[in-house]
């Protein structure tokens, strides 16, 4: 940690904090601040979280500080031999919220090239006084930045479309979820989502991974049985650029999706074959009550005899199901190139319509 600078300090006002990660973000800083201060205004308390910068986002940063109604904290921090992620700066920066503002109740996660949309504040806290422990808001593009960028080829933006649509359909019609009925978004992202403080405290930190870090808190939160929302009313406008080298971003998917021939897609997407598989693991871990059958069915699944029995016998079966999906060799996720997706759109959207049309209880047969 290099630097830590404060405006105006604690506040007892402060309501929310916001989280953003920081590199090299001198020329949007200032619009991202300023778009959060007129929405929460003395309500919030930024936590900037400046890591390996080496442009004026500091000095921009504080050239504003003094005109915001809202409290700063920043943060400058290097990474020890390279070692730096955007993942590494969000989970440091959710770790600094109780310090910056220990008043706060409940954490906002942005980013620093992300303009927060008016009436964000009042979306977020109708869900939250609803009894929502996450919510995830909807994400837009900037409208100048996007009439700049070059566009993706039609046919494959909306192949890319429909698959993730109707992967989250499917789910939906296995788990229905009566917090959000369908058809809602059904994504997180790193840009816009929120989090009760004290939900944080049991499910965090955020997990140490590559990239997909708000995917990957959002199945803690989902593990530990926490209600989250996938609401379309908290809105940001966040930037299409295409220079980003954050690993796994936005960016990175736009230029794949550009420049690259068969580019590789979001690994959430997976094969038909491979998703009914995840869907049925997840069904009977989760409601089989013959738990010596869900031990049987994991250990020939690839986990051992201990950790199979380990599993099906806690208490919390959302609990062993995070554990079984990130532990079974059979659900790792290896992402598609474009050609494949498409290849099995049509096989996904013959699951589907047999899958709407099965009874209930049912279990639709898989298809290569």
């Amino acid at each position: 940690m290099t630097n830590v600078e404060r405006w105006p300090g604690l506040a007892r006002s402060t309501q929310w904090v916001a989280c953003i990660p920081a590199r090299n973000e001198a020329g949007r800083i200032a619009a991202c601040i300023r778009s959060l201060d007129a929405e929460f205004g003395a309500a919030l308390h930024v936590v900037l979280l400046v890591n390996d910068t080496t442009d004026d986002t500091l000095a921009i940063v504080r050239s504003i500080a003094g005109s915001l109604k809202s409290a700063l904290t920043v943060v400058c921090v290097e990474w020890r031999h390279g070692s730096g992620s955007a993942p590494k700066a969000r989970a440091v920066a959710f770790d600094l919220a109780d310090l910056a503002a220990p008043n706060a109740a409940w954490i906002f996660s942005t980013d620093a090239d992300t303009l927060t949309l008016p009436g964000l504040w009042g979306a977020y806290q109708a869900s939250f006084e609803s009894g929502f422990d996450m919510v995830c808001g909807s994400i837009g593009f900037i409208e100048a930045e996007a009439a700049e960028v070059s566009p993706l080829h039609p046919q494959r933006d909306a192949a890319i479309g429909e698959y993730r649509h109707l992967g989250r359909k499917l789910a939906s019609l296995w788990f229905p979820d009566p917090d959000n009925a369908w058809p809602h978004h059904g994504g997180i992202g790193g840009a816009n989502f929120a989090v009760t403080k004290s939900a944080y405290r049991l499910a965090g930190p955020i997990p140490a991974v590559r990239f997909g870090e708000d995917w990957a808190l959002r199945r803690r939160f989902e593990a530990f049985g926490l209600r989250i929302r996938h609401d379309d009313a908290p809105r940001v406008a966040t930037s299409c650029r295409l220079d980003s080298m954050t690993e796994g971003g936005l960016s990175a998917e736009l230029r794949r999706n550009r420049f690259e021939a068969d580019p590789l897609v979001d690994e959430a997407l997976e094969p038909p074959s491979r998703l009914l598989r995840r869907l049925r693991l997840r069904c009977l871990v989760e409601t089989e009550e013959d738990r010596h059958r869900v031990a049987h069915v994991l250990q020939a699944r690839g986990l051992s005899p201990a950790r199979s029995v380990e599993l099906a016998g806690l208490p919390g079966r959302k609990m062993a199901w995070f554990h079984a999906e990130a532990e079974l060799p059979c659900l790792h996720r290896s992402p598609m190139r474009f050609s494949a997706l498409d290849r099995h759109l049509p096989s996904l959207r013959r699951l589907l319509a047999k899958t709407a049309a099965a009874r209930p209880g049912s279990v639709p047969a898989p298809e290569d």
